[in-house]
């Protein structure tokens, strides 16, 4: 997405004014505005998907940036859906672009795909375009990624995880015990009505 940041710190004097065409998305904003706060957006990073525009606004190029920009959308509410008979849960699209290629993919219909290079008013859909499908591949490849990425942790951090491992069988029910052998004595002594040592 297009965007405009004034970061008022001195520490943003070395960049003032520059122009950077990283693929940003609009869940950037919150960690980066964390990140100004003084707070550490991978602590949030169960809940949040972006990562801190501030480095770049500070001068500094991250290590790793994405690849690949996301979007999705939701038409099921649309007349638009009604007419052309798709069910709600098919009324979605999904947009995958790096800098110069463009992909949409709605359920249903063949993918979109734009050359923005050669095309930057997206007039011209390639997705039934035989020379194109190399394309087409790679930016499916890289959506379907997306959608197996980790989204739905959303109560524990990566380290309240990381403290947890290994604890988790200390109480609660014993799933998938076939009989006290499969575990320590000490977590089966309770099934058995004795104390733990």
């Amino acid at each position: 997405m297009p965007l405009i940041v004034y970061d008022p710190s001195s520490e943003a004097d070395s960049a003032r004014g520059t122009v950077h065409d990283a693929l940003v998305e609009s869940i950037d904003l919150i960690p980066t505005f964390l990140e100004a706060l003084g707070v550490d957006p991978a602590e949030q990073s169960h809940r949040l998907e972006g990562r801190s525009l501030l480095p770049a606004l500070r001068g500094r190029a991250p290590a790793e940036w994405r690849r690949f920009a996301i979007s999705e959308y939701d038409y099921s509410m649309l007349p638009g859906a009604t007419k052309l008979g798709i069910a709600p849960r098919d009324a979605r699209l999904f947009m995958v672009a790096d800098k110069r290629w463009k992909l949409i993919h709605a359920p249903v219909f063949r993918p979109m795909l734009y050359d923005r290079d050669a095309d930057p008013n997206e007039l011209r859909d390639l997705g039934a375009d035989p020379d194109c499908e190399d394309e087409r591949r790679r930016l499916m490849a890289a959506l379907n990624a997306w959608g197996l990425r980790l989204s739905q942790r959303t109560t524990r951090s990566e380290e309240q995880i990381r403290q947890s491992r290994g604890k988790s069988q200390r109480r609660g029910i014993l799933i998938g015990v076939w009989d006290e052998t499969d575990v320590p004595g000490e977590l089966w002594a309770r099934y058995q009505g004795e104390r733990e040592p």
